[in-house]
Order: structure tokens, then C-alpha cells, then sequence
């Protein structure tokens, strides 16, 4: 078999995943699209030749009634000739619908319709059935609502970032009631709690900066490609400083808790090198461990009130104790 022979029927066979099932349909236009996804380049009057060339050799069949006119499989089509999808497969395929919808590209959620269908019916009568029913994720934190975030500004974005190409748009800064005009080039997408992050860099500077895209409006994707600073890795940023709010760096923190209040810090140390003492009898637990001092880790001792005192560094107990003395203020 040719190389040529080899890429038309890969092609093909892509356009066949395609293709949605009847009363859904897709245009050539949004094929074409879909091709230049998966990296074959090939002109609109081949898709089309390709696809009239398939429909005698398949249940595929064509929506002439009105423009964009569009393809679909049969409502009866048998999809049997469909390598068929196992329970781990499947599992991991309901799990993702369920827990990653924010992360999932709006471009490929009416795709993963059918596939998402294929999966339910392949776990009917496996003990897996509903599993992803039957599992949650919860946060630790207060829960907030979302922020109201454009679904076209989203798919913009997304688009940009699978094509690694530059996006122009308008940004408000927060604490801002004004937006300014940003040139952006796309690193990755993080979610945080509630509100979705555009891990970016802007205009020509090399810094790593996070947009909320709740702020971010007017974008549109550009034709030129994005540019990534020299050594960028987005899974080194995440496990790292794209993890942190306004952090001042490592510290060694040593905290006196109520015995109760330490109790999960067990389970769940604050660091690999954490130092567990009971002391006053094992009415209060010290906790030391090396930390990054930034925003959250304040936050978080801060929700103890007074079932926690910091002991050092010194100028962390110095804030803490400045807190506690405008809080008594506030309910005096």
C-alpha cells in the first residue's frame, strides 16, 4: 500500500469519526476544520469528492434543505464496524464528561455527543454502570459561584491555544472598570476553584501572567503564530509557580494548634520534612514545615482563628497578631 493510499484512507476515516449521527449534522466547511485538527491539509473540493465517494459506501447521507448544508450518518446507520469501547474506557470517558466538563474544548463537545452515548451503552450490563454517578469531587474550600464567562470568548480561546496562535482582545484588570487592549499568546488553560485562567504572555514581554477569562472580551484569534519563552514547560509551571498566589517564598513554619485541630495534618502533612510534637500534655500539637508564604497558605491560617498560633517566622506571627487586634476592633 502507497503512502498516498495510506493518507487518503486516514483521512477518510477520520472524516467517518466525524460525521454525527442524524438529526445532528457538519458542514464541509466544519470538516475541513476538524482535518486540519488532526494535521492533514487537503482542499475543500477533495473533502467533498471524498465524502460523495463514501456516501455509496456507507449510511451517510446529505442535508440539501437549507444552508450550511450538512452531513450525517443515517438515524439507523449501524456502527458495528466501530472497534467497540471497554468498561475502562468507558469509565474514563464518563468520568471526563462529569468532572472535567470546564476543561473540555466547546468545539469538540457535540463530537463527543456519540461517543459519550457509546459509552453508556457499553457499561449497560457491566458493575462499572453509572460509576461516574457514584463519585464526586468536592472542594475543601467555600464553594462560590462562577463568574457569568463568554462560551464565545471560551472557544476563542481554546482555539487559540490548540492552534498555538496568537489572540487579540480587551482585558480588565481586576479592581479595574475599565478594559485595555492586550495582544495575547496562549501557554495553557487552568481552573481554579471557581474561575478559569488564561496562562499567557502579553505583547512582547517574556513574563508568564494568568488572565481571568471572566475579564477577558472582544478576543479574536489571529493568523500569526504565538510565541513561548525559551525553556517553558506548562507542567513545571503549574507544579510550581503557576500554583502560587503572590508568593514571597519558602519559609519554616512552626504553628501551635489545638490537638483537634491539627488532627488531619497527620494524614495529610503540609510538607515532606513536617515535624509533629505534642506538647501541654497533648492538649496542643506543634506542626513545623517548610512552606511557600503566599496568599493561600495565609488564608488557610487564618480560618483556624483561635485554635492555631504562629510561632515563627517572626514577622508572619507579627502580621497574624496585627489580624487578630483589627479583628477584635471590628467586634468590639
Amino acid at each position: 500500500m502507497t503512502e498516498d493510499t495510506n493518507q487518503t484512507l486516514a483521512r477518510q476515516w477520520t472524516m467517518l469519526r466525524v460525521i454525527p449521527r442524524s438529526p445532528l449534522k457538519i458542514s464541509t466547511k466544519e470538516i475541513e476544520s476538524k482535518l486540519i485538527d488532526e494535521g492533514f491539509e487537503v482542499s475543500r473540493r477533495t473533502i467533498e469528492r471524498d465524502l460523495h465517494g463514501l456516501c455509496n459506501r456507507f449510511p451517510l447521507v446529505l442535508d440539501g434543505r437549507s444552508k450550511p448544508y450538512g452531513w450525517s450518518w443515517m438515524k439507523e446507520a449501524n456502527f458495528e464496524f466501530m472497534p467497540k469501547l471497554t468498561s475502562s474506557q468507558s469509565v474514563a470517558l464518563l468520568l471526563a464528561q462529569s468532572h472535567l466538563r470546564n476543561l473540555l474544548p466547546i468545539a469538540m463537545t457535540k463530537d463527543l455527543a456519540p461517543v459519550f452515548d457509546a459509552a453508556n451503552k457499553a457499561l449497560t450490563t457491566s458493575g462499572w454502570k453509572d460509576w461516574d454517578k457514584r463519585t464526586a469531587v468536592l472542594s475543601s474550600t467555600l464553594s462560590l459561584l462562577p463568574p457569568q464567562m463568554s462560551p464565545k470568548v471560551l472557544q476563542i480561546v481554546q482555539s487559540a491555544l490548540a492552534h498555538k496562535r496568537r489572540l487579540t482582545g480587551h482585558y480588565r484588570a481586576k479592581g479595574s472598570q475599565t478594559s485595555k487592549p492586550v495582544t495575547i499568546h496562549p501557554l495553557g488553560l487552568l481552573s481554579r476553584g471557581s474561575v478559569m485562567y488564561l496562562v499567557c504572555t502579553l505583547f512582547d514581554y517574556a513574563d508568564v501572567r494568568q488572565l481571568a477569562l471572566h475579564r477577558l472580551e472582544q478576543t479574536t484569534e489571529q493568523a500569526e503564530s504565538s510565541r513561548t519563552p525559551k525553556d517553558f514547560n506548562f507542567k513545571s509551571y503549574i507544579a510550581g509557580d503557576g500554583k502560587l498566589l503572590l508568593s514571597r517564598g519558602p519559609i519554616r513554619l512552626v504553628c501551635r494548634f489545638d490537638a483537634p485541630a491539627a488532627e488531619h495534618l497527620r494524614d495529610t502533612p503540609l510538607s515532606a520534612d513536617q515535624k509533629w510534637v505534642e506538647i501541654e500534655g497533648g492538649r496542643r500539637i506543634e506542626v513545623s514545615a517548610t512552606v511557600e508564604d503566599d496568599e493561600q497558605l495565609r488564608w488557610w491560617l487564618m480560618g483556624f482563628g483561635a485554635q492555631l498560633e504562629v510561632v515563627a517566622p517572626l514577622k508572619l506571627r507579627n502580621l497574624m497578631r496585627e489580624e487578630a487586634s483589627q479583628l477584635m476592633a471590628l467586634y468590639r
